[in-house]
């Protein structure tokens, strides 16, 4: 089944989430999602990050920290001791982290409660998310189609074997005590012009619920690969009476030695609507 999965997105690009603005935030100290990791004594290991967030039917989030290996399992690599030390480095809680091993035969891993079991197949680990909500596994009815581009290997995979809702979570960093949480979005049009769209309501509604949990900050931010260093800064976003989003926004223009989150305190923003 899974290959079939794979079979049918040859076509379709992978995301690639380098770019001038992930770029900054990294050299800024923000984790970023789907970048590679640096493991000490381990040069040649290449791991991807990311962390996705789910919801089904409780009022709790399930958080997991997902690490892809670029090569096959190797029984000479210390799995255990590479995963526990990323892991300890987190700032964000997580129920466990999920280890990945795409080339080959798919193989997983899972490390939570200070266990690490590892040659998992799909259904082992598909249990360790029913623990959390038996409801989250089950392939989604409303399977939207993937036409642009793929995230990483747990994407494809989630697509064929989990329901509900489920995100990535793109960058956030701590300053003074707080965590800062960002949502990036990079539309192809000019920031000037860009709205957001209904479609993605779900996702700001679920992300700004979580956040509130964590009680840390968040704010949407939209940014073009053609316009270096302008931003458009959008945050508490909801349903406007219209059906429609309402939501309070503003640009900026950012140079590479400023501090973004002192940028985004300090900048006012004002109401708008979007009906795309």
């Amino acid at each position: 089944m899974l290959s079939t999965c794979l079979a049918n997105v040859i076509t379709v690009k992978r995301t690639i989430k380098q770019d001038w603005f992930t770029n900054y935030l990294y050299a800024k100290g923000f984790w970023v999602g789907g970048t590679r990791v640096n493991i000490p004594n381990q040069p040649n290991l290449e791991v991807r990050q990311t962390f996705r967030y789910f919801r089904a039917n409780t009022k709790d989030f399930l958080v997991i920290y997902i690490l892809e290996f670029s090569d096959k399992y190797d029984d000479s690599i210390d799995y255990q001791f590479v995963i526990k030390s990323l892991q300890s480095e987190l700032i964000l809680p997580t129920n466990f982290t999920l280890a990945i091993w795409p080339q080959g035969r798919p193989s997983f891993g899972v490390y939570k409660d200070g266990r690490f079991q590892d040659k998992l197949n799909d259904e082992q680990t598909l249990s360790y998310f029913a623990a959390f909500d038996i409801n989250i596994i089950g392939k989604s009815k409303n399977l939207k189609p993937l036409n642009r581009s793929y995230t990483d290997f747990f994407h494809i995979w989630a697509r064929q074997h989990m329901r509900g809702f489920q995100n990535d979570i793109d960058s956030f960093c701590r300053k003074n005590n707080e965590i800062h949480m960002l949502e990036l979005k990079r539309p192809k049009e000019s920031v000037s012009t860009w709205k957001p769209y209904k479609a993605d309501t779900n996702n700001y509604i679920q992300f700004n619920q979580y956040t509130q949990d964590m009680n840390s900050k968040l704010i949407n931010i939209a940014y073009s690969l053609d316009e270096p260093g302008k931003l458009k800064l959008f945050k508490d976003v909801e349903v406007s009476r219209s059906g429609g989003l309402f939501y309070k926004t503003n640009l900026i223009l950012m140079k590479p030695e400023d501090d973004l989150v002192g940028l985004i305190s300090n900048t006012e923003l004002f109401p708008e609507t979007s009906n795309r």
